[in-house]
């Protein structure tokens, strides 16, 4: 029996444009500072956790990535304290460098992991091949889209209500999705390389939603909780010591 090829929905192209222009709204220096931030991230995991730096890690450098991950900030103590260093740089080994597809790496770095549930795990591991091989692999963390409560940031970029047959069950699926979103924006003219800038539009879709959320909701809460921009920096890791609260 033929395996049903995955066909996934079509993005609208006037919401794709409508968000874009909300983010370049925040003015050009924001969007410049916020993918240079981004980007220098990534070459921070490039070289930290390349093969051959990445068995001498300390403590204070593991700590370093594991505070720039959105699923892992708060809880990166207690990650290392439960999972153990060299456990750990054994698991970020394998989801690296070790073999078999997506899925099979990212399941089991999941497993080794201790201190976090299973699904913030899954989003460590995405955040960690991502960043370290941004060019190779998409983003996929449970705010961009969670196939299990139909929920995230690309179900904005769609005027029909979510379904898991729209955006995808299984990495190959969703990436698909992703690389749509990056062909969306190179047609309306965004012509930066590789991924990254993907990241920042959808993590500023998604914290303009939560703003939104919370406001409407929550009306004494407007300036208790921090705006779209800087929640979007939250999310992506690499929050600015001005823009600094634990929450």
């Amino acid at each position: 029996m033929m395996e049903k090829k995955f066909k996934g929905t079509t993005l609208d192209d006037f919401l794709v444009r409508d968000y874009l222009i909300k983010m370049l709204g925040e003015g050009e220096e924001f969007v410049q500072d916020f993918y240079r931030d981004l980007l220098a991230k990534s070459l921070l995991f490039q070289r930290l956790l390349s093969k051959e730096r990445l068995p001498s890690l300390t403590r204070e450098e593991i700590e370093t990535v594991l505070e720039r991950i959105f699923a892992s900030r708060r809880k990166r103590k207690k990650i290392l304290e439960e999972t153990g260093e060299d456990k750990l740089k054994r698991a970020i080994s394998d989801l690296l460098y070790g073999k078999g597809s997506w899925e099979e790496r990212v399941e089991r770095f999941a497993k080794e992991l201790r201190g976090v549930d299973r699904k913030s795990a899954r989003d460590i591991a995405s955040e960690i091949l991502h960043f370290t091989f941004p060019e190779e692999y998409v983003l996929w963390t449970s705010w961009i889209w969670d196939p299990e409560s139909e929920s995230g940031a690309v179900v904005f970029l769609k005027e029909e209500p979510p379904k898991r047959s729209m955006y995808g069950e299984t990495y190959e699926e969703f990436e698909s999705i992703y690389k749509q979103v990056q062909e969306k924006l190179l047609e309306f003219g965004i012509k930066v390389r590789g991924y990254l800038f993907v990241d920042i539009f959808l993590a500023m879709i998604y914290a303009t939603y939560v703003d939104y959320m919370t406001l409407s909701t929550m009306h004494s809460a407007k300036g208790f909780f921090p705006p779209a921009g800087i929640m979007a920096r939250r999310l992506l890791g690499i929050i600015r010591d001005e823009d600094l609260m634990e929450v």
